[in-house]
């Protein structure tokens, strides 16, 4: 399929909006009568049958007759959501009808209070233990959330044979005790953890390892309902358009019906089984496992303080850094500042497994961070997803072929608060998450800046505390759960809105270079003119991110972050957002220092040094034109005027992550100065400019750059259902048309050949002689060594031209130079013949009227 088809299919769902499969239907419920009996099932269930009723106490025959009641709501409530009849006994029903049998009676204490087990003719068990199950004449609370756990096993064993159930408990046990909980919370108001024990309550468990690798002897099994509750929350949100966030929701597991009714392997296996569960999430939700295990850990890191259920003795920081540290493991600080615009942190990732890390910038307003990393294959960072804590903004890695160090680079570019801490959590999973790989990998984060002390930037205004997690007073959950909203779309408006109404000096399109390989070679040395291949750097007081196409300002690829920003313009509101962009365009335009325009020789990536022949423009603003390096010395004595690019420019460091520099410059209005007033004009000097600039992802301006993009079908359709959740909640191949189906076009490029990383060259380039450079630094340096041997020239020949006319003067005061001599003298300070025809003209003007050329 062409990629217009796509975009096609793509924009047939948008109109379409919700193309929601129809819900799985529940087969086999013949009753959700129960009936409890004082049986052991190993016993002889032919003469428990001829007395089915009896057994208990009266004091627990009321009891007994609640828990009977509980059973038949939670059996309702499983039956509307979709599940499959569990395969349980059938016995005489208390009015005609049939009940499921459950035994109650009395087995030793060591055991569960409840279990499910299977039998040899196929069907299963519910048993609870009598002793523990009523105490005083009362129901034990236990039992509640402990009867609809069990219940849900005999359910799964309707789908999966017992068999086939032996090392899969991240799977059996997560999914019943998700459900168990929700069942005693909403049927009965039991929360057994609330207030207690949090940390098993928000199934807490180290996501730092594979999400398979559940270590059962810390009940990391069933602390995995953490994952099964949160695909419910964003399931039930999404069915309203809305968003799983940081505080809870009332789970949908009705999306379990469809993963289960997928066929399982016969045999435990981590990578079948993530198939297995990748496939029944596709087919129920619309999202692949990739995905909403990004979108999971995500959101899971912001829990703590927002969904504690008790006080905590210790800060809110304290309380979220205790929580990262259980689930993510180190989560290592990037520190950034003015001095200190970027930094790095070394994760181990394991297959199917996250990790985090923190990041604050020094300072206020709002900036965008590029996140970066490297691996030697494309397959390694599409495993990646990058997000910021609380779920609101998650993005896939733009991917490019490192123009230096060797690897792959991945790229995300996040706006954030300055003097705020930020959690980012990365996931390493594969579109296949059976062929994930362990990798540790090292993370840059760069902020884009840039200052001087003739711009007045004014700072993006912060954000109200949102999705984006920065810890606040720990408060306990509220108990009763809210409505389902879209806080990335809210937020992403609130950045538009926020945005336009600033000049920041901290944003990616504020600071960018451009390299430019393909220009013709100069003639004569760069200083005199701009000419040859350059590099251009261009500084800017910008208005927000609008038009920044490289912003996570939603969740998922490139796609949905697109479509983020559009629903956000739209939300806006389109021509609002057109007249306030335009507005801050002429404020940047009539604002003195907004822009600052640097041009030097291109130089490659390892290179530091400087050039004192940049040239550098400056915004004059309103009633002024701009301001220009020049001279300001003429360098033609004489008749004749050249006024040559008289900027310095330093760059500091200079790698595929950043480029890091100095500027300062001598600036003139050429538009206020008279150049009628007779030879060799000093230029007046009307401002000077000192300025620091840092440009993170420089190879953006890099056309030698291009990102590695695989079209899929699969993949876009997956954008549109983050964007716009309700699209989701049903297979591709429901809602498309049996043309389109994700497999890759014929004729869809090969991932490329694996490169190996190595570290980024870094060479310091002066005037030295050749030989003292290393190597690797000789080609990165030789346009330095061309500009000290160029402007060595041209000094040595302005000295010889001003000697040889001293002489002669000296020998006769009162000849005057012959034409041909003046043209020779041009030559030798290093004019070029183009240079000499354009202003020969006027000095022949000039001789005519004042006696001609000498003879």
């Amino acid at each position: 399929m062409t990629v217009s088809a796509r975009i096609g299919v793509m924009l047939m769902l948008l109109f379409l909006g919700a193309a929601a499969a129809a819900p799985a239907r529940a087969a086999g419920w013949q009753t959700t009568e129960f009936i409890f009996e004082n049986t052991d099932p190993r016993g002889n269930q032919v003469v428990a049958a001829l007395n089915p009723f009896g057994g208990f106490s009266s004091e627990q025959k009321i009891v007994v007759a609640e828990f009977e009641r509980y059973l038949s709501e939670v059996a309702v409530y499983y039956q509307g959501m979709g599940f499959n009849a569990p395969p349980l006994p059938l016995v005489a029903g208390r009015n005609g009808g049939k009940a499921y049998r459950v035994h109650l009676f009395d087995y030793d204490d060591s055991l569960p209070i409840a279990r499910a087990a299977a039998r040899a003719d196929g069907t299963t068990t519910l048993q609870a233990d009598l002793s523990r199950a009523i105490r005083d004449g009362k129901a034990t609370p236990r039992l509640f959330e402990d009867l609809a756990h069990e219940l849900f096993h005999n359910v799964q064993h309707g789908y999966i044979g017992f068999e086939r159930l032996d090392d899969r408990d991240w799977i059996v046990e997560g999914q019943a005790q998700a459900l168990g909980m929700e069942a005693a919370s909403r049927l009965r108001g039991i929360d057994l953890y609330r207030g207690k024990q949090d940390d098993y309550r928000l199934g807490g468990r180290p996501y730092y390892q594979a999400l398979p690798a559940a270590n059962t002897g810390r009940k990391e099994d069933y602390r995995t309902a953490s994952f099964w509750r949160y695909v419910g929350e964003h399931y039930a949100a999404s069915r309203k358009n809305g968003r799983a966030g940081i505080q809870p929701l009332a789970p949908d597991y009705s999306y379990l019906a469809r993963v289960l009714d997928r066929p399982l392997a016969p045999r435990a296996s981590a990578g079948a089984d993530l198939r297995w569960l990748d496939g029944g999430l596709r087919q129920a939700t619309g999202l692949g496992l990739p995905r909403l295990y990004a979108a999971f850990v995500t959101t899971f890191a912001a829990y703590v303080p927002d969904r504690l259920t008790s006080p905590v003795s210790a800060s809110a920081q304290e309380a979220q850094d205790r929580w990262l540290q259980f689930v993510f493991g180190a989560c290592p600080e990037i520190a950034l500042s003015p001095r200190a615009p970027g930094g790095d942190a070394l994760l181990p990732l394991r297959k199917n497994a996250a990790r985090c890390f923190k990041t604050q910038i020094a300072g206020s307003g709002r900036a965008d961070v590029s996140i970066q990393t490297r691996a030697e294959t494309v397959g390694a960072l599409q495993a990646l997803q990058l997000g910021i804590a609380g779920g609101a903004r998650i993005g896939s890695a733009q991917i490019v072929p490192s123009p230096a160090g060797g690897g792959y680079i991945g790229h995300w570019r996040f706006r954030i608060e300055a003097g705020a801490p930020y959690v980012f959590v990365v996931s390493n999973m594969a579109a296949d998450p059976a062929a994930t790989l362990n990798q540790d990998l090292s993370f840059n984060a760069t902020y884009s800046q840039w200052v001087s002390n003739l711009s007045q930037p004014r700072a993006q205004a912060p954000a109200s505390r949102n999705a984006d997690t920065r810890p606040g007073a720990a408060t306990a959950a509220p108990a009763q759960q809210p409505a389902a909203t879209d806080a990335t779309r809210a937020a992403a408006r609130e950045e538009l809105a926020s945005g336009l109404a600033a000049q920041s000096n901290q944003t990616a399109l504020g600071s960018g270079a451009r390299f430019e390989r393909r220009r013709p070679r100069c003639v004569e040395p760069f200083g005199a003119t701009v000419c040859g291949p350059v590099t251009s750097i261009s500084l800017s007081l910008t208005a927000g991110a609008i038009g920044d196409t490289t912003q996570t300002t939603g969740t998922g690829g490139g796609l949905a972050q697109f479509m983020s920003q559009m629903t956000a313009i739209a939300d806006h509101g389109a021509m609002r957002t057109d007249r306030e962009w335009r507005a801050a365009l002429e404020e940047a335009r009539d604002t003195e220092g907004s822009s600052v325009s640097i041009t030097f020789p291109l130089v490659e990536y390892g290179f530091t040094g400087s050039f004192d022949n940049a040239a550098i423009i400056v915004n004059g603003g309103t009633g002024q034109g701009n301001f220009q390096a020049l001279g300001p010395q003429d360098s033609i004595p004489g008749r004749g005027r050249e006024y040559r690019q008289s900027g310095r420019v330093t760059i500091v460091e200079f790698t595929p992550y950043m480029m890091r520099g100095e500027f300062q410059a001598a600036l003139t209005d050429m538009s206020a100065v008279d150049l009628s007033a007779g030879d060799d004009i000093v230029l007046p000097v009307h401002r000077q400019i000192r300025g620091e600039f840092v440009i993170a992802a420089p190879w953006e301006g890099d056309r030698d750059v291009t990102d590695y993009q695989q079209p899929s079908i699969d993949s876009a359709v997956q954008d549109l259902s983050q964007a716009f959740p309700v699209v989701g909640n049903g297979e591709l191949a429901d809602i498309l048309p049996p043309a389109a189906t994700d497999t890759p076009p014929d004729g869809t490029p090969a991932s490329p050949p694996a490169r190996a990383v190595g570290v980024f060259p870094r060479c310091a380039c002066d005037c030295q002689p050749v030989s003292a450079l290393a190597p690797g630094c000789k080609p990165i340096c030789a346009v330095k060594l061309r500009a000290c041997w160029a402007e060595d020239r041209r000094r040595k020949a302005l000295q010889e031209a001003s000697a040889q006319q001293a002489t002669q003067q000296q020998a006769d005061p009162a000849r005057r130079q012959t034409r041909a001599e003046y043209i020779e003298g041009l030559r030798r300070v290093g004019m070029s013949q183009a240079q000499i025809d354009r202003i020969m003209p006027g000095v022949d003007a000039f001789w005519e009227e004042n006696g001609g050329w000498g003879q």
